[in-house]
């Protein structure tokens, strides 16, 4: 039986692009199988009490301008401050959940691409529809794409996360980019 690992993410935060791109690498290098989970990071947020980085002005000068780039750097990919941020992704995010679940990454990562590598406001409409296609952002609409967002994010938080990215294996969490090399770690270990 493969191996899952469970990827909770919001188009919104940069460090769940951070993340995003290191998941093929993980996959590749253990086998496992990465399930991509959109979910609303604001409502995350509201529910569990939590606030974005962007609320200390410190925090969020050192993220954008030294946290993030050094990031891009060591990944190598790019990064652009997106022209409006925060954007509003609950559009993005209920088409992404409505989804099946192996058309995710790919939409995902190309939305990740644009908003954060491009600067693009994916928050926008007509660049959302332009990036996922007519037939799918008009998923966002619909009662089953609110539901099924609701439930992903409900789920993460029953799950105990309290931000993005959140990865679980089993009942393990690894909060953040900079721990998906721990859970590699730890998956190869269990290969043993």
């Amino acid at each position: 039986m493969i191996e899952q690992v469970d990827f909770y993410y919001d188009i919104v935060s940069p460090y769940s692009y951070m993340a995003a791109i290191q998941m093929a690498e993980l996959e590749a290098e253990t086998g496992v199988q990465v399930n991509w989970l959109p979910i609303f990071l604001g409502g995350l947020f509201k529910q569990v009490g939590n606030n974005a980085p962007l609320s200390l002005e410190a925090k969020k000068r050192y993220m954008f301008q030294e946290d993030l780039p050094r990031l891009a750097a060591a990944y190598q990919v790019p990064y652009t401050l997106p022209e409006v941020f925060p954007t509003n992704t609950l559009k993005v995010q209920r088409a992404l959940a409505a989804l099946p679940a192996e058309q995710r990454a790919a939409l995902s990562l190309n939305l990740f691409d644009n908003y954060w590598g491009q600067g693009r406001d994916v928050g926008l409409p007509e660049v959302a529809e332009e990036i996922l296609g007519t037939e799918i952002a008009a998923l966002a609409g619909e009662d089953t794409a609110k539901t099924a967002l609701k439930d992903l994010t409900d789920q993460a938080i029953a799950r105990g996360a309290f931000g993005a990215p959140s990865l679980f294996w089993k009942d393990q969490l690894y909060f953040g980019c900079d721990r998906v090399h721990l859970l590699k770690n730890d998956l190869l270990a269990a290969k043993g």
